[in-house]
């Protein structure tokens, strides 16, 4: 199969894009020297009807990515230009970054659950770091009795993890607790009462599912593997019975290794495919040259054997078999 879409990337309207030249312009005239049918913009977004956004998605609104739109109408009529937005799940808080309302000025949806390098929102700290920050807390308070407790925890909660090593010695098994919390939010996003009603309501799919963010690529598959079949069987079982859809995100397969008998991601998307999940591809890209990837999605498709009836429906006129 060829895969003829990517609607996972980020241009220069994301605060991750570090490519200036990756205009949404730029990108729609990539899209066509690659052949492409179909491209969808999904720039990182927190709609700011919902409270609760980190300082990093804060400026990154709805009302900012609307006006990449304008730039997508240019498109030739070759090129069938979608407007997406990756948005977030919060799931130390069980907060959703999009609301229904603002669901519905996009044509599609993704939604992480894997963004685990954002410590206190999608993971929580481990617990000797948690510890730590804790007793920080208590020795500033007992010390400097005067400063008032949000003060105190503003101040503590201001050490990153890398400060906090130096002075625990971690006894968790790093693996696992990201494996564990990586199925809880998976379980706990496809329960969330806003993101059921977005599936409902737009195309939506659930962004890298299982790709540890954060960690080094080369101890991906090993923290992967921590996850047993039928765990992630029934997780993708509780997405299809709510009209998610599966990313297969090129980057991440990459990131996992190109020997898919080894990347443990492939096993993810064999359970999905199991359980009846239809998938959407994306490059994740943050840059021109990256959107390129794409040509990673036809090794993974036939790899798993997929026909164009696995692929989401508003895609389907983006591959051929």
């Amino acid at each position: 199969m060829k895969i003829l879409h990517d609607v996972h990337n980020h241009n220069i309207f994301s605060n991750c894009c570090n490519d200036n030249s990756a205009s949404t312009d730029a990108f729609v005239a990539r899209e066509v020297e690659l052949g492409n049918k179909i491209f969808g913009l999904s720039n990182h977004i927190w709609d700011e009807s919902v409270k609760g956004a980190s300082y990093w998605y804060s400026k990154q609104t709805i009302t900012k990515a609307e006006e990449a739109k304008a730039y997508l109408a240019k498109a030739p009529a070759s090129l069938k230009c979608l407007f997406g937005a990756e948005s977030e799940y919060f799931h130390c808080h069980d907060r959703l970054g999009m609301s229904v309302e603002g669901a519905k000025r996009f044509d599609y949806m993704l939604i992480p659950h894997s963004h685990q390098h954002m410590r206190n929102q999608v993971l929580w700290d481990l617990p000797e770091i948690q510890e730590m920050r804790a007793k920080i807390a208590a020795d500033v308070a007992a010390a400097l009795p005067y400063l008032a407790e949000d003060t105190v925890k503003v101040m503590a909660n201001a050490l990153g993890e890398a400060h906090l090593k130096k002075y625990v010695e971690q006894k968790t098994d790093l693996g696992k607790y990201m494996a564990d919390a990586a199925v809880k939010s998976f379980y706990d996003l496809c329960a969330n009462e806003t993101f059921i009603k977005i599936c409902a309501t737009v195309p939506t799919s659930i962004a890298h599912p299982f790709a540890f963010c954060g960690i080094p690529n080369e101890i991906k598959n090993s923290f992967l593997i921590n996850i047993p079949d039928e765990v992630l069987y029934d997780c993708f079982t509780k997405a299809k019975a709510i009209g998610a859809y599966c990313e297969i995100n090129c980057a991440a397969v990459t990131e996992h290794g190109m020997d898919l008998e080894a990347n443990q991601l492939i096993r993810v998307f064999k359970n999905a495919k199991k359980a009846g999940c239809q998938f959407t591809f994306g490059t994740d890209s943050h840059s021109v040259k990256s959107l390129e990837i794409i040509r990673v999605g036809d090794t993974v498709a036939d790899t798993l054997g997929l026909t164009k009836a696995d692929i989401a429906e508003y895609l389907q006129d983006g591959v051929e078999e």
